[in-house]
């Protein structure tokens, strides 16, 4: 109990400076200003997530999946479309470049960090060999080949459309149909999760709004002066802004559920903590691509499409191909420690070599592994196989 405390109010204070500095008005550098509201978001995207899994006890059994795997990754959200939004206000500025960069970084974050890290942890923690996944793992796996799939045909076209929307959107919701057929598994809570889910059910509740509320007020208020404070820093210290937004800004806004995902390693649920990770790329690789045009187009003023240049078709397909060689790993509903140094190695090879050349290079090594992980494997007629049965539930 104390430390579920410490941590609710660990999560406040990193809140509370920029609360105090907005609220009061006080005028920051540019680097303070990205610091203290980066922390703001973490601070506050730790307290939606533990809400988020309290909610589960709460809402309708067909409900909770769907409300929980879109609450947990509503601060890279914000950061995204307030990008999309300012590229539609502003089209003769940067921004439409930003949302496609912080887009693209959330998503190969999620893989290149998170997936490896649980399986390195368990390795390191329990001796673990490699990590199983259970078998609604299925569903998701299936949809994230599917739009990593359609995500090639984006880099050739130059633009994310509203078409691509539609068919991003309907690939989420098609997933959404399907995993409320799925066999419902009750919430397992730890930590400050099962703290506050040890309370009585309207005690509970009322705990759960006002961490909902206060969330979502510390990100409203920070989400900006993150976003324009990390651009500011970028430009002021001779930093590309591009990779600023592309890193730095996920790495804020997903530091939470990534450290959620350890600790849930911890207490030996390393096969839970990749459930989670699974769904939330699904979940920014389908309703956060998408809604990017929607939102771009209602800041315009007129349907439009997102227009993208040579280096975000570049950092597109890099990132299709990512999810490629991912899906290709999880595809037997088990990952490697072997498995987890590729994807790390690769991702950290990125980093250190950005060129244009080392892009599509990157991009050609994730595609041959993929293939051959497919071949070696031949696990997709199970993922088919899967669905159909719940297709008939």
């Amino acid at each position: 109990m104390k430390k579920s405390i410490l941590a609710i109010l660990g999560a406040i204070a990193l809140a509370l400076p920029w609360i105090i500095i907005r609220s009061k008005g006080i005028a920051v550098s540019p680097t303070s200003e990205a610091l203290f509201s980066g922390l703001a978001i973490v601070g506050g995207a730790f307290i939606l997530s533990w809400a988020a899994e309290v909610a589960e006890m709460d809402v309708p059994k067909s409900a909770s999946l769907a409300l929980v795997a879109l609450i947990a990754v509503l601060p890279e959200y914000a950061v995204d479309l307030y990008f999309a939004w300012q590229a539609g206000k502003y089209p003769a500025l940067e921004y439409r470049h930003y949302a496609i960069a912080n887009m693209t970084g959330a998503n190969r974050l999620l893989i290149g960090i998170g997936w490896a890290l649980v399986v390195l942890f368990a390795a390191i923690l329990q001796g673990k060999k490699e990590v199983e996944l259970k078998e609604r793992l299925n569903l998701e796996t299936f949809f994230l080949l599917m739009a990593t799939l359609y995500a090639f045909v984006l880099p050739l076209k130059d633009s994310i459309s509203l078409f691509d929307s539609l068919v991003f959107i309907s690939i989420y919701i098609c997933y959404i149909f399907l995993a409320l057929k799925s066999p419902y598994e009750e919430p397992e809570l730890i930590g400050v999760p099962s703290f506050i889910g040890s309370f009585t059910k309207r005690i509970r509740r009322g705990m759960v709004i006002c961490m909902f509320l206060f969330s979502g007020y510390v990100i409203y208020i920070s989400v900006e002066a993150f976003a324009e404070g990390l651009i500011k820093v970028g430009m002021l210290h001779g930093l590309d802004p591009f990779l600023m937004v592309q890193w730095i800004a996920p790495l804020a806004s997903e530091s939470p559920e990534l450290i959620v995902a350890c600790y849930m390693v911890k207490r030996l649920r390393a096969t839970s903590s990749m459930n989670v990770l699974i769904s939330s790329k699904l979940n920014q690789w389908t309703l956060l691509v998408g809604t990017l045009p929607i939102v771009y187009s209602i800041a315009l003023g007129e349907p439009s499409a997102l227009v993208m240049d040579a280096r975000q078709r570049e950092e597109v397909l890099l990132t299709a191909a990512q999810s490629l060689f991912g899906v290709a790993v999880i595809s037997n509903l088990r990952i490697s420690v072997l498995e987890a140094i590729f994807l790390l190695v690769l991702f950290l090879g990125q980093l250190a070599i950005p060129e244009i050349g080392a892009r599509y290079v990157f991009s050609g090594v994730y595609i041959i592994l993929a293939l051959a992980w497919f071949f070696r494997e031949k696990k997709l007629i199970d993922n088919i196989s899967y669905l159909r049965k719940l297709y008939k539930t």
